[in-house]
């Protein structure tokens, strides 16, 4: 599994290149709701080698830009990452499941370039891909232990969620088509891990998500990465769909009240965009509804910025 996230945008667009960075890293990292991922048996513990960490460099047009890559082989190349967003990497979560620690860690950027050894890159490639993930996942937590000082606890806290139902006027979403290369695609049972394929665009400050053989737990992700709350799927479908989801993202989030969406949708419209609660209904015959849930997160102890290579 490649872990790949990579945008540039003005910094007039920083929330949805925010939005979009982290959508992109839960997509590709795995589920979001596995914060320990278990030991590898009869292996050592997976470090780097070498690891170099730097801030920065701010850009001659002022535009950010953000690209983390972290392949099978182990070699994690990242630009303009925040230390957050590394968090979330190297434990599997989403941006909001990250609390505590000082504002710089979701603010300041940094390059990172950190390689295992030659033995180790062997060993990665010839694992499969839940344990070379859960490999991966180590060796960065070990990185950020090590040069940033981090110290975290796990809790769960009882918070605003969504739940992604059927709407009444009944789905609209179209189960994956055979093909030629994979004739056994529509007939294949959608597991619930199932994160499909996901192509995204922001362009004008709009987003359009394009999926392909995606499972209902793979779309509740992607949608809770939008809306900063952990998203579940009730929605019952088993199936692996196709879809295309165009919205335009809003700063509103659901407050501790437990609501959301309503000042969003009205806001939108005033400007003629389409809300994600919107567009989830009107284009996929689902429906986002509030309510309150036990949620998985990981509590930042202790941080430090890290010293000059």
């Amino acid at each position: 599994m490649t872990e790949r996230i990579a945008s540039q945008v003005n910094p007039r667009k920083k929330s949805t290149l925010l939005t979009a960075a982290c959508l992109l890293v839960v997509a590709l990292s795995g589920a979001a709701q596995s914060t320990a991922p278990k030991p590898i048996d009869a292996a050592p513990p997976a470090v780097f080698e070498a690891a170099s960490i730097k801030p920065q460099a701010p850009s001659s047009d002022g535009s950010i830009r953000t690209m983390v890559q972290f392949p099978p082989n182990g070699r994690l190349t990242a630009a303009g990452a925040t230390v957050k967003t590394l968090i979330c990497v190297a434990y599997g979560l989403s941006d909001f499941q990250v609390l505590g620690g000082p504002n710089w860690i979701g603010e300041d950027r940094y390059d990172v370039l950190a390689t295992p050894g030659s033995a180790l890159e062997e060993q990665l490639q010839k694992m499969k891909s839940e344990d070379n993930t859960q490999a991966k996942r180590q060796m960065l937590q070990a990185l950020l232990a090590d040069r940033f000082k981090l110290t975290i606890h796990h809790d769960t806290k009882e918070l605003p969620i969504y739940a992604l139902v059927v709407a009444k006027s009944g789905s609209k979403l179209q189960e994956t088509k055979p093909d030629d290369a994979n004739p056994d695609a529509a007939n294949a049972p959608a597991h619930p891990s199932n994160k499909g394929r996901m192509r995204m665009s922001v362009d004008s400050g709009s987003i359009e998500m394009t999926a392909t053989g995606m499972a209902m737990d793979g779309l509740a992700r992607q949608l809770a990465q939008q809306l900063g709350s952990t998203v579940r799927n009730e929605t019952g479908l088993k199936g692996i769909y196709d879809f295309t989801l165009h919205f335009t993202p809003d700063d509103a989030r659901m407050d501790a009240s437990g609501a959301g969406g309503s000042g969003a949708n009205a806001s939108l419209a005033d400007n003629g965009g389409t809300s994600i609660f919107a567009a989830v209904q009107d284009q996929l015959g689902l429906k986002l509804e509030s309510k309150k849930g036990s949620v998985e997160v990981v509590v930042v102890d202790h941080v430090d910025k890290p010293s000059d290579n």
